[in-house]
Parts: structure tokens; sequence; C-alpha cells
């Protein structure tokens, strides 16, 4: 069949709370995946791949770095004359618009763009979801339901239906009820955040909701109405999908990458995630080094061990150093002799030398944020220095200031914590 004129909204101005450091300083879909990618990524691509080459990236939440990452869309063929990508930020003007509220009302407050594009569905995706899929064929079950809406969904494990909208099908696709982040459920399909609709009807759906529900969102709003009027459908996705929404999900979905047979495959020749290019000479591994069961990005050196462990570009591990089960982003130094074990560090922080992160007792949650922090991992924010000799335990939340990013020189114990400057939990 002829597909009908798509045009994506992605929507990637949360805040990522739950993602702790990581989103202190940038939006939940710029933080780095997999070493070499940003998570937008795997939406980007996946809109490419499916022949769409008309999006629009809605920002708000420390939109610097991912607008930087994504440009004009050139890594995505879509730096286009016609079409292509455009970023839009929250604005003042139209119905006294605001900062958004809601997911749908993000797509409400640029209801101005969609009235003038020209096409029939409108496929909206989250920026901050890691999955690889063909959105035609969520397009061509969409035009054959014959219902003027509908959403992805996913299989997930009954003890984890509580942290998303389940939704329960009948034989014919079409949902019958929908409950979001239910603490019971019989129901096991997860809503995806992905929704694809006919274009004048998701207008004309926002405007009547809109009027009584200024923090219009589709999970709590928009899909709960749809299912009452039974004008919404289900596509079951049968791949492999995460929303990356806590510290504890990012951690063991990166590490996962490092299986012998990871669900989600990032060496897939025939069809490589797409991202910005990055002009890092090769990686050097001096014959001292020690590397097994990871995944090391172009620019790192490596004379030390590194163990089960991902390596983002410029990183670098001196003699008698050693990494395991740890995540680095671009541009961290691990000193000479030091030790990172079960840790997640950010972009540009130096560990000194024969300092000791990860170590201690996993039981310990975190004093500042328990709920977020509680599995045995220890988090180090952006351009944090620990100075040589000094013990971090495992749990902890440690991070300097932009500015100079220096920490006292003590140890800490481990759930322990140094925040320089306001952070809440």
């Amino acid at each position: 069949m002829t597909l009908k004129r798509t045009v994506v909204f992605i929507l990637a101005g949360g805040v990522g709370k739950r993602l702790s450091l990581l989103t202190r300083y940038r939006a939940k879909p710029a933080v780095s995946f997999g070493g070499k990618y940003r998570i937008i990524d795997f939406t980007l691509t996946n809109c490419i791949r499916s022949g769409i080459d008309e999006v629009y990236i809605l920002t708000q939440y420390i939109s610097r770095s991912l607008v930087r990452h994504i440009g004009i869309g050139k890594p995505w063929d879509m730096d286009r004359m016609t079409g292509g990508l455009h970023v839009l930020h929250p604005h003042l003007g139209y119905q006294a618009a605001d900062w958004y509220r809601g997911t749908a009302d993000a797509i409400f407050q640029n209801i101005p763009v969609l009235r003038k594009l020209d096409c029939e569905n409108v496929l909206i995706l989250s920026g901050d979801h890691v999955y690889l899929m063909d959105y035609r064929e969520f397009i061509e079950f969409h035009e054959g339901s014959g219902k003027p809406a509908s959403v992805g969904v996913v299989g997930v494990p009954k003890g984890m239906t509580s942290e998303f909208g389940i939704a329960t099908v009948d034989r014919a696709g079409a949902i019958t009820k929908f409950e979001e982040k239910p603490k019971e459920s019989s129901g096991t399909l997860a809503s995806m955040g992905i929704y694809l609709f006919n274009k004048e009807y998701l207008i004309s759906l926002l405007e009547e909701l809109e009027a009584k529900h200024g923090d219009l969102d589709f999970g709590k709003h928009v899909i709960p109405r749809l299912v009452s009027r039974k004008m919404i459908s289900a596509f079951r996705f049968p791949g492999y999908w995460l929303d990356i929404g806590t510290l504890k999900s990012y951690y063991r979905a990166s590490l996962e990458l490092l299986a012998e047979r990871p669900r989600l495959k990032l060496y897939r020749w025939s069809s490589p995630v797409l991202t910005a290019p990055d002009d890092s000479p090769p990686f050097v591994v001096t014959k001292e080094a020690n590397i097994s069961n990871s995944l090391v990005c172009n620019g790192c050196f490596v004379r030390g061990e590194v163990r089960s462990s991902i390596l983002s570009p410029g990183v670098k591990i001196e003699r008698g150093a050693r990494v395991e089960n740890s995540i680095l982003f671009h541009d961290c130094t691990i000193g000479a002799g030091a030790e990172v074990y079960n840790a997640i560090v950010d972009k540009g922080c130096v560990v000194g030398a024969r300092a000791k992160v990860g170590l201690g007792d996993a039981g310990v949650a975190n004093e500042l944020q328990p709920a977020y922090l509680d599995f045995g991992v220890t988090l180090i924010g952006k351009r944090t220095i620990i100075p040589a000799g000094v013990r971090i335990g495992t749990n902890c939340l440690v991070s300097g200031t932009i500015d100079d990013g220096i920490i006292p020189k003590r140890n800490l114990p481990d759930g322990g914590y140094f925040v320089a400057g306001e952070m809440r939990p």
C-alpha cells in the first residue's frame, strides 16, 4: 500500500530528574549512550531509515548541548531545502503560550506550525528512548486500523507495570482500557510513548482538551479520552525498547551492550546508528594495557586495565589504573594506579593517581537521593576532579563546580555525597 505523508514531532524537552547529575547540565536526549552516541540518535536514525525526512524537535530544558549535537541534521541526511530537521523552542505570542506544561501541551502550543504542514499523519516520538524501529510498519498498521489515533506498545514484566501506561487490547487491536502507571495491573502492554494521529483529528482533539487541562499530557488526558471514545488502536512492537528514565535503567542498559548476545546490537554494519561525526584519532592500546569485554571508542589511550566497561571518545587510562563495570564519558582521565569500579563518570572528569572509586557496601543508599542511587553504583558529575589518593565509596554522588571542579581532599563513605551548588533530592 502507498503510505500517506507523515511528519514527525520529537518531544525532547524533559528534565530527566531521575538521571541525577547526568542531566544537571544537559537535556536527557543529549546524554551519552553506548560510548559515541547520544540518546536522541536512535530516534533520529529510526526516522531517516523509515523514509521520514521532515522532523520537528521540541526542546525546553537546558537545550544547548542537544541543539549543538543535532545542528542542521546533516548526520541524519536532514539538512535539506524542503522538509529536513527543525528545532522548535518554547515561545510567547500564540494564545499566551509559555513553557510546555505537558507532553500534549507541547504539541498544542505548536499548532500554528502543524496547520501549515503538508501531511496527513503526525508521528509523535520521544527523544529519550533507545530502540531501533521501522516506523513504516507502524504507519501501515495505523492506516489499516480505520481509527484516527494509534499508540505503540511493548510487553513488559509484571513487576514493571507501575512505571508505564498500561493498555488492555482486544483481538482487533483496539485499546479497551488504559491505566497510567497503575500500582497493580493484569495487563503487561506498556505504552512506548510514540503516537500516530491523523493531523486534523489531532488538532481538533488538542483544542478541545486544552480548555480543560492546562497541563495537557498524552498519558493522563489524551489517551484516556481516545479510549473512552473507542478511537485508538495499539501497535505491538516486538523488538528491544527502553525508556532510560532512571540511573539504574541507564547503567544496566549500557552494560547489556557488552553481553555476548546483546539485545541491542550497535555494530551492525548494514544499518548503523547515525550520530554527529567525531574527528578523534584512533584509540591506542599500549603493551602494558589489558582490555576485556569492553567498548572502546576513538581517541582513547589505554595503558592500564579495563574490564566490562564503556570508554567514550578521548578517555585516558594511565599505567597501573584499573576500570571495571563502569561507564566513562568523553575526555575522562583515570590517573596512574587509580581504581574505578561500578561507576558512571561524566564528561571531562579526572580521577587522581591512586584514588579509589566505587568500592564499598552496595546496601547503603545515597543520603541525598536514596530513591535514585541505591543499587551499588557511584556517580561522578561533569568535570569533577577527584584528588590523588582519595577514596570514594559506593552509591555516592560527587560533583564539583563547572568552574573549577575541585572537591575537598577527603574520603567519602558509602552513600555519601559532595555536590557543589544547590541540588535537591
